[in-house]
């Protein structure tokens, strides 16, 4: 099942340009889609000391400005794909509060089914769609997310076919898979992927061995019933599964960069992740590792919290 509501936020940089690109592929006709744009209060960027009230208030009205002919611009790129288009600009300098709250605020208020963001991993003063941002808004957000780095090359125009799945076989693994899977290509290529992450120093001997061995077998359980699942929802399409195992390469190594790497390997268009799994040696995919995967992320990320399922 297609989703049916989706909120893109939007600034004026290259980072939504990437993220509306994206974006465009995945629409079908009567899709409601919400272009939100924050505009800051300038109060908050930049010590004003003794500016007179005219010169604030100008500089508010630039923001809103430059906010609504963010709008504009990104319902101008969606234009001709049938969505249903309409614009949200939230105004802090009469509303309060901070950017990441803001839009977590206007997400609660309309209840997306999907949340698409540009990210760019710097930081920039009235740069707010970024890794900076990106990453502690995915931690407030309960809604599947879509991010999409500044210098992504979006390929073809239509859903992507090279999808990785990461799973650590727990209830958010299932969920980020069955909500991901919407957003697949009717003919695509899908790999799984379970993590072993080398948690004790290399030349412990024995129980090193073991600990690989179990993590190696519980992600073997895992990928399989990621698979079954998969090829269930793939009945009506042409899907091909494949899984595999990799393994953090030493100490220094962790999963988000081993899955990061992995997808770009792979050529993946799109990365589906769970939020919040279980905690536990055998349960890495917790917020954290979302959270960092966030930061590194050079493929497209959807990001899927348990309650999504």
């Amino acid at each position: 099942m297609p989703f049916a509501r989706i909120m893109v936020a939007v600034d004026s940089t290259p980072a939504s340009a990437a993220a509306l690109r994206y974006l465009r592929p995945l629409l079908r006709p009567g899709v409601a889609v919400r272009v939100v744009s924050i505009a800051e209060n300038p109060r908050t960027l930049v010590p004003l000391g003794t500016w007179a009230g005219s010169q604030l208030e100008a500089a508010r009205e630039e923001l809103r400005h430059v906010a609504a002919e963010a709008i504009q611009a990104a319902q101008t790129a969606l234009e001709g794909c049938g969505a249903q288009l309409e614009g949200q600009l939230v105004d802090l300098s009469r509303e309060g509060g901070d950017l990441v709250h803001a839009l977590a605020e206007a997400l609660s208020q309309w209840s997306p089914d999907l949340v698409v963001l540009g990210t760019r991993h710097h930081r920039t003063l009235l740069r707010w769609v970024e890794g900076e941002v990106s990453a502690p808004l995915a931690r407030l957000l309960h809604w599947p997310t879509l991010i999409v780095p500044v210098d992504h090359e979006t390929g073809p125009d239509e859903p992507p076919s090279r999808v990785l799945f990461a799973t650590d076989g727990s209830d958010a693994s299932v969920a980020a898979l069955r909500v991901g899977a919407r957003l697949v290509a009717p003919q695509a290529d899908c790999r799984v992927i379970y993590v072993v992450d080398r948690l004790l120093a290399s030349g412990t001997g024995p129980v090193e061995k073991q600990l690989e061995d179990l993590l190696g077998e519980s992600g073997q359980i895992a990928v399989k019933a990621a698979a079954d699942e998969l090829a269930a929802y793939g009945q009506q399409t042409k899907w091909v599964v494949e899984t595999a195992i990799i393994k953090t390469r030493n100490t220094f190594d962790d999963v988000p960069h081993a899955i990061d790497r992995e997808a770009r390997h792979w050529k993946a268009q799109l990365v589906v992740l769970g939020t919040h799994g279980r905690r536990g040696l055998t349960r890495w995919l917790l917020g954290s590792v979302a959270e960092r995967e966030v930061r590194l992320t050079s493929v497209p990320l959807l990001l899927v919290p348990a309650s999504a399922g």
